[in-house]
């Protein structure tokens, strides 16, 4: 059906008009149908209602229809129409464009992005290094290449891509509500952004702390000093906070000014009205050369706060998601082994761990549905890590530091996931994303938890049927933070490595705590999500200490014991095969039993995660310990995380923000046994992660005190570790904060 309004241009029918609704909030029009001037509510609208303003009563979102629709918005602009409301009437419905948010993606954004041909980013044009206008019109910076890096995975071509410029903060909702797919603007990653804002983050691609800039010749050397000083801090960021709780800790008052744009803040501080100016450190490192007189500025050595920075996706749509992660992740795997934009051809025949990372082998970019040498255009068209940093920052005036990688010399934060993995699972998957995993699991009063029961110190059950070890207690860590009583928790066995999948997506558990490593095909294939990671575990093979054997190459003939459908199993095969070696791989669901038949002296060699090995080693005599040694180099990198069902945001947060958890415990010093006491600490960060303030926990969907329930109940990271693993040592990087050089690292709560 169409109808004309009165100057004869046609509207076409609204499929979600509420007749009944606007009969009764008009009543003229009520009765005005029922002595028959008008067929319907609709009939009226469409001639007179519409021109008098009257609302139509359908779903419609007119900032979210023009954010949504440029062509709608340049045409409103023109003169075309008089809003998005009437372009909707008379044309949007009839093409079936969206009217609000949650209609925007009734199938798979990456699908409609596929469709559409580019990515639709968010940017700022006045972040230097990060996402900034140049003179010629382009955008630059490190937001910007990782955007392109993720337009060259998905059609080959960088330029793929629509920027709209919005305002610091603004970037949430644009991608909270399908306006555009992704925020290049690198907003920091807090607990209390990601639980509240419709966004999830990619993996941090820029570690940063906050700093305090002031003139050179001030005076000024700390913090303490800034009283009475005014300082510009940019809106929509975490800098005003950050300043306050400084201030709080010292004593001190401070006075603010708040800027919309990064552009106006720096022009302020330079012209001489402000005293000084404060945010994250990579941008006051590019903005101190703009400004007149650059040797006289100094940036305090204070940090006031971390800022990892990320990318930002909207929440539940784990396809996009995944191919966002994987490609930001591109760049730093490609670091590591050494490929740049300029020698990455010569590494076309290496090794089969490269030839999989850039196509040459393997599939992993069609897991991700992309092309499977996504990894070597965006490696030829973007560059490494090394070379992005580069191009945006100067390393001598900002030396990389925590934006090394991670793991190699001198040492980082700077990390990626395995590109690797097999999609074996033992039944079929369900496709159940219309669920609410966390209201399940608040209206059935308790947690279901996957674990294992074979392996001491991860998850072992004695002879009473009594559960322990480290995956069990991320279990009670979760009960606790959820009910306030770590006790609220049904373990459930999975005895195969395939079923920590498998019960996670098909709604058997509500979280698999039994860590699985973290890689591309899992997250791809698999149905389900990984938390962040709570252990970087490496691959080992270990031998008895009287064989001599070192080397893959010694076990020619011989028998390796391998837990089956993981990646060890996966990988071992594949470094057999490339490598010539014919060795029998025994492959069995139970490690006890492997582990027992190497002991026997059935097997020569045993490989694993180091954590599933030590946990072995230690249901051996004291005196026996020691007389088995791992290979001096790993198979390959494990972390470990626990996994939960996807499009699931929600409660990805609350098992993310429990993981975090009992990392933040440990930057903050705080311990199973002076928790209780910390709640009334003077230092409102410590009051906002145990609840004494703010409303983080509140946030989740749980009670503000979470943290403070989960710490009390298993402690924190290292806690967990010497509890369940006594008397072994362990790399000192991976037991250490990374305020301390250790690589244990929490997103800020707040």
């Amino acid at each position: 059906m169409t109808t004309k309004i009165s100057n004869s241009l046609e509207i076409m029918a609204l499929p979600n008009f509420n007749e009944n609704t606007y009969l009764q909030q008009n009543a003229d029009v009520a009765r005005a149908v029922a002595n028959g001037s008008f067929t319907s509510g609709l009939h009226h609208w469409t001639t007179f209602g519409f021109k008098e303003g009257r609302t139509p009563q359908i779903a419609f979102s007119e900032n979210f229809y023009r954010d949504y629709y440029p062509d709608v918005a340049n045409a409103i602009t023109n003169g075309g129409f008089s809003s998005g409301l009437e372009h909707y009437a008379r044309f949007g419905a009839a093409e079936g464009r969206a009217s609000v948010a949650s209609d925007t993606r009734p199938g798979s954004q990456l699908q409609e992005i596929i469709d559409r041909g580019f990515v639709r980013v968010a940017v700022n044009e006045d972040a230097i290094g990060f996402s900034q206008r140049e003179a010629d019109g382009s955008f630059s910076g490190m937001g910007v290449d990782f955007s392109r890096a993720i337009a060259t995975a998905l059609f080959g071509d960088p330029e793929a891509v629509q920027y709209v410029v919005v305002a610091p903060g603004q970037e949430f909702t644009r991608v909270a509500n399908g306006a555009v797919d992704i925020a290049a603007t690198l907003p920091t990653h807090s607990l209390l952004r990601d639980a509240t804002l419709g966004v999830d983050y990619s993996p941090t691609v820029f570690f940063d702390t906050q700093g305090v800039m002031v003139r050179g010749n001030s005076g000024i050397n700390s913090i303490e000093q800034l009283q009475g000083i005014t300082i510009g801090v940019l809106e929509g960021t975490r800098s005003r906070q950050n300043l306050q709780d400084a201030a709080r800790r010292a004593g001190i008052t401070l006075n603010f000014q708040i800027y919309p744009s990064q552009d106006a803040l720096f022009a302020a501080y330079d012209a001489g009205r402000l005293g000084a100016v404060s945010i994250n450190r990579g941008v006051l490192s590019n903005r101190i050369p703009t400004l007149s007189n650059p040797g006289n500025h100094v940036i305090l050595e204070e940090n006031l706060g971390k800022e990892p920075l990320g990318l930002i996706v909207p929440e539940n749509e784990s396809e996009w998601a995944d191919v966002v992660r994987w490609a930001v992740n591109a760049p730093i795997q490609a670091e590591f082994f050494g490929i740049n934009s300029q020698n990455v051809t010569e590494f076309l025949d290496g090794n089969s761990d490269i030839k999989r990372f850039l196509g040459v082998e393997g599939n992993l970019g069609a897991s991700l549905g992309v092309s499977n040498d996504f990894a070597l255009k965006i490696i030829q068209q973007i560059g490494n890590y090394e070379e992005i940093y580069n191009r945006n920052f100067d390393e001598t005036a900002l030396p990389r530091n925590l934006n090394e990688l991670m793991f190699v010399e001198p040492g980082g934060l700077v990390y990626y996931p395995p590109f690797s993995g097999s999609d074996r699972v033992t039944v079929p998957l369900i496709d159940n994303n219309d669920r609410n995993v966390l209201q399940e699991v608040l209206d059935r009063g308790f947690v279901r938890v996957g674990v294992r029961n074979d392996a001491q110190g991860l998850g072992f059950a004695d002879e009473n049927g009594n559960l322990s070890g480290f995956d069990v207690d991320l279990g009670r860590a979760l009960a606790a933070s959820l009910f306030g009583d770590p006790n609220a928790v049904e373990f459930v066995i999975q005895t195969s490595g395939a079923q920590r999948f498998s019960d996670v997506a098909n709604g058997i558990v509500d979280v698999t705590s039994r860590n699985a490593t973290h890689n591309l095909r899992r997250d791809a294939l698999l149905g389900v999500d990984f938390a962040p990671i709570n252990n970087y575990d490496a691959q080992f093979v270990v031998t008895p200490t009287t064989s001599g054997i070192t080397t893959l190459e010694q076990l020619a003939g011989g028998r390796i014991g391998v837990s089956a459908g993981t990646t060890s199993e996966t990988r071992l095969r594949e470094k057999l095969s490339a490598a010539g070696i014919n060795a029998e791989v025994v492959a069995l669901d139970n490690f006890q039993t492997i582990f027992q038949q190497y002991i026997n002296g059935e097997l020569d060699a045993i490989t694993g995660d180091g954590g599933l090995i030590i946990s072995s080693i230690l249901t051996l005599p004291v005196e026996q310990r020691d007389q088995h040694q791992p290979f001096p180099e790993v198979l390959g990198e494990e972390p470990l995380a626990m996994v939960v069902d996807e499009n699931q945001s929600q409660w990805k947060d609350v098992v993310s923000g429990v993981t975090y958890a009992i990392y933040e415990a440990l930057e903050l010093g705080l311990t199973s046994e002076n928790v209780a006491e910390s709640v009334n600490s003077s230092d409102p960060v410590i009051r906002r992660f145990l609840g004494g303030e703010g409303n983080v926990g509140e946030s989740l969907g749980l009670a503000n005190d979470f943290a403070l329930n989960a710490i009390s109940a298993v402690g924190n990271v290292i806690e967990m570790t010497n509890r369940n693993f006594p008397g072994i040592p362990f790399n000192e990087a991976t037991a250490a904060p990374y305020t301390e050089g250790g690589n244990l690292f929490s997103i800020p709560f707040a």
